[in-house]
């Protein structure tokens, strides 16, 4: 009898002794995988931040649609993906013109009248033709990505608008629509995807991917924090559920819900995860910070940098998951926007390292029209491509040599729905 109650007692002093002390600190979450770092860089010198702006918003400006899109459906090239006629296209145009809308608005030369005028005219396209917009048929469902980056758009130009003023009254109707679209995308199995292989019902089946279903919470966050508008509850908490279910102890996110039973799969290593970790890491840390440590939403950062020769093999190239990891040309600059975001989460002394290698990326792969683009895609890739690199490299620029903004991606201390 005495040994049991002695080891209970030994037990118990154990667990509580830490906490008499007053200085135990609970060690920071950490991946299973240990991450190969690259050495600083210098960053790029202001002249250079200020050439590629030009070069990339005089793109936009000389490129622009009369009616203030960017875009068309022409093909260039040899091989496009599927694309059901006509809401694939206008999904296309509309999530192209709402990244031109995001770049140019992050860019330092928002001010500028013409670039004013530009942003304007994309909003008033939107504002008309996202209500018309639809699934494209029972398989593609690829509308929820035009729904999310409108959304976006909306929500950062609002950030810079009084309240009280008619357009951010305008911008948040738009957005409400979004919103409300968003919660009639919703998988039937928890979270977003844009294909649908079985089961065409209203509300889709598609298949959930990690990325999409972080992109959707990411624009949720913002506009919560522009317009205090919401997703619906129980379509959030499964959203945020499945999210989390898709990381893996290494640090990676698996691709789809399918590919859970496949985590070794190379699309579903460091490897061909690296431009969706940033972004799903930023995506659950803005809801449940506890969840995502700050150490592991730098190593995700940290194996873009070290490791982005994956990606880069995949740039240009026509043929979805062609490349080694299976990785496509188009996860390159998304994975690149979502990482400038991550830069407002970084401690102080972490930022200068990031800015400057997530700009030197960038800044090397401008086009001598003054585009970016990673994927041939229809005639879309140099818009949306564009919109992507000119807010990530806007956020390097805030980082190292502006004034930063508040983002609306930014802020955390917005309660869950």
């Amino acid at each position: 009898m005495f040994r049991p109650l002695t080891t209970i007692f030994l037990a118990t002093l154990c667990l509580h002794l830490p906490a008499a002390q007053g200085e135990s600190v609970p060690e920071e979450k950490t991946d299973v995988i240990p991450i190969a770092k690259i050495s600083d860089i210098s960053p790029a010198k202001p002249g250079q931040f200020d050439r590629a702006f030009r070069r990339g918003v005089d793109f936009l400006l000389k490129t622009q649609n009369k009616d203030g899109s960017w875009g068309d459906h022409r093909v260039i090239g040899t091989w496009n993906i599927l694309c059901p006629y006509p809401d694939g296209p206008l999904t296309f145009k509309t999530a192209s013109t709402a990244l031109c809308i995001a770049g140019l608005n992050a860019s330092p030369l928002h001010h500028e009248p013409a670039v004013q005028e530009a942003m304007t005219r994309a909003e008033d396209y939107l504002i008309r033709t996202m209500p018309h917009l639809k699934r494209g048929d029972a398989l593609c469902v690829y509308n929820t990505w035009a729904h999310t980056y409108v959304l976006d758009a909306m929500s950062m130009r609002a950030a810079r608008l009084a309240p009280d003023s008619l357009r951010y009254r305008e911008l948040k109707e738009c957005a409400r629509s979004q919103v409300k679209k968003l919660n009639e995308l919703a998988s039937a199995m928890g979270g977003w995807g844009y294909l649908t292989y079985s089961g065409f019902s209203k509300r889709p089946a598609a298949q959930p991917t990690s990325f999409l279903t972080g992109t959707v919470l990411i624009s949720a966050w913002m506009a919560g924090k522009s317009f205090g508008l919401s997703l619906d509850d129980k379509i959030f908490t499964r959203a945020l559920k499945f999210l989390k279910s898709q990381r893996t102890p290494a640090g990676t996110y698996v691709y789809s819900l399918s590919h859970s039973f496949y985590p070794g799969r190379p699309i579903n290593r460091h490897t061909g995860s690296l431009a969706r970790t940033p972004a799903c890491d930023y995506a659950i840390r803005l809801w449940e910070p506890e969840d995502i440590s700050l150490r592991q939403l730098v190593d995700g950062l940290d194996r873009l940098w070290s490791r982005r020769g994956w990606l880069t093999m995949a740039l240009h190239k026509p043929t979805p998951h062609e490349s080694f990891a299976q990785n496509s040309g188009y996860f390159f600059y998304y994975g690149y926007y979502y990482s400038g975001m991550c830069l407002d989460m970084l401690a102080p002394n972490q930022v200068k390292r990031h800015a400057s290698l997530l700009a030197d990326d960038i800044l090397t792969r401008q086009g001598t029209d003054g585009a970016w683009w990673d994927y041939p895609l229809y005639n879309y890739h140099k818009f949306y491509g564009t919109g992507y690199a000119l807010y990530a490299l806007s956020r390097a620029w805030d980082k190292l040599y502006g004034q930063p903004e508040p983002s609306p991606s930014s802020i955390s201390t917005l309660s869950r729905p």
